[in-house]
């Protein structure tokens, strides 16, 4: 499907919902377990389970927002669930986060076979996450922190998102730069990425931050653009824009715009929609590089380890998927102007191999 590239001007109307560190323990309490660690190379077994059947009910409690992010996601994770011959019971709190808890108790009473946590606050979700487990349901958890290690938490490879893209930044600006920097805390997947970009200044000091803006809200791209248009203007000498989600690379091209700084500045991000591709490839544009993952290539991910795990397959307790590099050259070279294109210009964002098993037939992307 194709959608229409949105152009720069019209990026403030785009509202796309953030969700979802580990202190040192104090000397007189007991060290801290050690972080679980990423088991991608985990396989689903060759022969169908005993427990799989037709009619699987899968809940998905999901928090999504404006935005065909969100849309592709949930689209490849149904596509993939009806393809196994399963259901899926969508509770979507739309930026709610009193109702997503009301949600989640609602899907636990549906008996479902699995529960997907799609974003979300940890504080929150934690409880009724324990509370799914102790009533036996597995659960399948997407860019949540969460603590019970009986649940299985998939999320993008952050570490490799930040790394890619920042990398990028040292090959483009060779000479450093001074950087302002889009992100906010408290949300699991984004202060993944903050700690490499903090070894990363650490480790090259010609690059120097100054300044630092960024909005949690459901419209995300409106707010840090508000936030950013103050920042930028108190930051004159910024020369790169280093965004850790897209919806505040979106917010921080708002805010060089208000500022006159369009041709002044690089712009890096992270995350790819249709809409992203359009601004990336608009002429005069200054992003000039993203790291992704395929977000409907995740969401069918997401739901073969939901399927598994309602077929009573003994899955790990956390696993990452691989991102790429995309570049503003690729895509102009090209003429990619949608995911779809996207998907066939760099086929390595489809990995149907990741929780792959012939017990669940494959779907074609897009």
């Amino acid at each position: 499907m194709k959608f229409k590239a949105i152009p720069l001007v019209a990026v403030a109307a785009s509202m796309i919902l953030l969700t979802g560190c580990t202190q040192a323990a104090a000397p007189e309490e007991p060290a801290a377990a050690a972080p679980v660690v990423s088991e991608n190379d985990f396989a689903l077994p060759d022969s169908k389970p005993a427990g799989f059947k037709d009619g699987l009910k899968i809940a998905l409690v999901r928090q999504s927002g404006v935005g065909d992010y969100f849309e592709q996601w949930g689209g490849g994770f149904t596509k993939q669930v009806k393809a196994a011959g399963g259901t899926v019971e969508l509770f979507d709190a739309r930026g709610d986060n009193g109702k997503q808890v009301t949600q989640f108790t609602d899907a636990i009473n549906s008996k479902p076979d699995a529960i997907v946590v799609d974003h979300g606050l940890a504080d929150s979700l934690n409880p009724k996450i324990d509370e799914a487990i102790e009533a036996g349901i597995p659960v399948v958890v997407y860019d949540v922190a969460i603590a019970n290690e009986k649940a299985l938490y998939i999320s993008q490879d952050d570490e490799s998102l930040a790394g890619k893209i920042l990398d990028q930044i040292k090959t483009d600006n060779a000479d450093g730069g001074n950087i302002a920097y889009v992100n906010v805390s408290g949300i699991a997947p984004l202060d993944t990425r903050d700690g490499v970009y903090k070894t990363f200044l650490t480790d090259n000091p010609t690059f120097k931050e100054v300044a630092h803006f960024g909005k949690y809200s459901e419209s995300a791209a409106a707010d840090t653009a508000t936030e950013g248009a103050a920042a930028l203007s108190s930051a004159p000498d910024t020369t790169i824009v280093f965004a850790a989600y897209d919806e505040l690379a979106k917010g921080a091209l708002i805010a060089l715009r208000q500022n006159n700084m369009l041709d002044k500045v690089n712009v890096y991000g992270v995350d790819v929609s249709t809409a992203d591709i359009g601004l990336m490839t608009e002429a005069g544009s200054p992003w000039r590089a993203t790291a992704a993952t395929d977000p409907a290539n995740v969401g069918a991910i997401v739901a073969r380890a939901a399927v598994a795990a309602g077929a009573g397959v003994d899955m790990p307790s956390k696993m990452a998927i691989p991102a790429a590099l995309i570049t503003q050259q690729l895509l102009r070279d090209k003429n990619v102007t949608n995911m779809d294109e996207l998907r066939v210009a760099l086929p390595e964002l489809s990995t149907p191999g990741i929780l792959g098993a012939s017990w669940i037939p494959e779907i074609t992307i897009g």
